[in-house]
């Protein structure tokens, strides 16, 4: 009787172990106008891929092609023994869709196991917000959830979903099936569509992008001139109308006006430009030598490597950027006065790398970088790291410091330039203290927006060059095609031409006030002049198109 009971028990647990579905989920009944499918036989999908490797746990690869019914025509996607997954998509706004579907089937009890999904965007908002979907164990069980409980998410720019298991960072996996993934939207009464399905100023899709959204405000450095113009404005309704009216100056308003194709609804939208940010050009940094200074960001010294601003994941853009996708933040250059800044918003976290550009830093002794913040910063962190990778294909230890109220984040200090300046002896170590092959740069705070300028390391050596700085001293045209003419009322001794990765490509010794620098056989690009006089060296950034 015992051996029976034994046999029987374990019968049990292979049967559970190895549950699956032997039927279809529903059939998605939307229409396709009203979906973006991530995965379904019914729609076209947006995904590229569904097995990413995101460095799971114990976890081997999602099944695209499960056959429930062994039909051949109805797929579903199996996951294993997960404790979470990624998918990437065609990266694209649904800002205007209301609802995530997703049909799910597993044998785990609801009562000790959690199931969760997320978006996860790169635009403004939130980067992901993970959302619980509910189950039973044993049936199809289909879910239908408001883009609101995704707190802080806009979708303007999704590229990738994710599900986890039990909780993020968990350990203890479930086996699940997924249908019909796909994001909708509430359909219109015909002809009474008075939406936009796009508005772009300047190119671009306006951030924060959404249908049901009619007013935007578009934020500009100190210093912008030229007004910005709607260029593209797309109607739900191919057959609504819409007249739009450019602003005029800075501040300023420009409006859309829809109106539906039966003439019963009409929608105004406003986008209002305002002046936002820093209101002066952060500190000039010192005269240094090149030698001291390893410049991540700055247009006072030449940088360790060329970084881009569109980061992603699993491609080389995401090892040499100030924006990368590991972290929820985003990055974009602006132009403060003319003096280039970056600025960060959705802090958060962003992280900067810098694979091309890796470095030793052993004989650095100080951390350099100027913020700006409107968020006042009493009881607020800005905390930095550098990833250490001691030649390897990933970090083996790192340094980091927190600045706070109590060190060198000045309080409360709104609405000003703050400049670190912190020896590279205050970070602590994580593992070790090496930073013989720096490779990336993170920042974490709770500050929300963030300006910075001159992210750099130096040895605090300064040349002496205040009567060359107070100088006349110009360069023109810049950018140019052919030729730069540097003029200044002392003697230059010597120009040395710098490319962007640092190799020398051009040095003449002119001993005069006024010269040509040739750059008709130089590639299109940013370079970099150590421009030298009886009084010092000046770094100037020049430009050729």
């Amino acid at each position: 009787m015992k051996k029976t009971t034994l046999i029987l028990c374990a019968l049990l647990s292979f049967g559970l172990a190895f549950a699956q579905p032997t039927t279809n989920a529903p059939v998605p009944t939307k229409a396709a106008a009203d979906v973006k499918s991530v995965f379904s036989d019914t729609y076209t999908n947006i995904a590229t891929n569904y097995n990413p490797n995101w460095g799971q746990s114990g976890f081997g690869s999602v099944n695209p092609t499960f056959d429930p019914t062994g039909g051949g025509t109805n797929f579903v996607l199996a996951y294993p023994n997960f404790n979470y997954q990624g998918t990437e998509l065609t990266s694209q706004s649904l800002s205007n869709m209301e609802f995530l579907h997703v049909d799910v089937w597993t044998s785990a009890n609801p009562a000790n196991s959690i199931l969760q999904v997320s978006p996860i965007n790169n635009g403004t908002g939130a980067g992901e917000t993970l959302v619980t979907i509910n189950h039973t164990a044993g049936s199809w069980y289909s879910v239908d959830i408001p883009k609101s409980a995704f707190t802080g998410m806009t979708w303007d720019s999704v590229f990738q979903m994710k599900f986890a298991a039990n909780g993020a960072g968990s350990t203890v996996p479930i086996t699940i099936y997924l249908d019909n993934i796909y994001f909708w939207k509430t359909p219109v009464a015909a002809g009474s569509d008075a939406n936009l399905s796009d508005l772009k100023v300047d190119g671009t899709t306006i951030a924060g992008f959404s249908p049901n959204t009619i007013a935007y405000t578009k934020g500009l450095p100190a210093g912008t001139t030229v007004v910005p113009q709607i260029t593209s404005v797309t109607t739900n309704d191919t057959n609504a109308t819409q007249v739009t009216t450019q602003a005029t100056a800075i501040p300023g308003s420009a409006t859309v006006v829809v109106t539906s194709q039966n003439t019963t609804v009409t929608k105004t939208y406003t986008v209002n430009y305002v002046i936002e940010g820093p209101t002066t050009a952060a500190p000039t940094p010192p005269n240094r030598p090149v030698a001291d200074v390893k410049s991540i960001f700055s247009n006072a010294y030449a940088p360790i490597a060329v970084l881009n601003y569109a980061g992603v994941d699993g491609q080389p853009s995401n090892d040499n950027t100030f924006n990368t996708s590991w972290c929820g933040a985003n990055t974009s250059l602006v132009s403060i006065l003319g003096n280039d800044t970056n600025k960060i918003t959705g802090l958060g976290c962003e992280g900067v790398a810098f694979l091309s550009g890796r470095f030793d830093a052993s004989t650095f002794t100080y951390f350099h970088m100027d913020i700006w913040t409107a968020t006042p910063t009493l009881d607020k962190s800005f905390n930095i790291k550098f990833s250490n990778w001691n030649g390897g294909a990933g970090e083996a230890n790192a340094i980091e410091f927190s600045t706070t109220n109590a060190n060198f984040l000045t309080n409360p200090n709104p609405g000003t330039w703050i400049s670190l300046d912190i020896p590279l002896a205050n970070f602590l170590p994580v593992v070790n203290a090496n930073r013989n092959d720096l490779v990336q740069f993170v920042i974490t705070s709770d500050l929300g927006t963030v300006y910075y300028d001159n992210l750099y390391l130096h040895k605090n050596t300064v040349l002496s060059n205040s009567n060359f700085e107070l100088s006349s001293f110009n360069v023109y045209p810049n950018p140019t095609q052919n030729v730069w003419n540097i003029a200044s009322k002392q003697n230059i001794t010597s120009v040395v031409l710098f490319d962007v990765m640092g190799k020398k490509v051009q040095e003449v010794t002119p001993n005069a006030t006024a010269l040509e620098l040739n750059a008709a056989e130089l590639a299109n690009g940013i370079y970099f002049a150590n421009v030298t006089s009886e009084s010092g060296t000046k770094v100037i950034k020049l430009i050729k198109n």
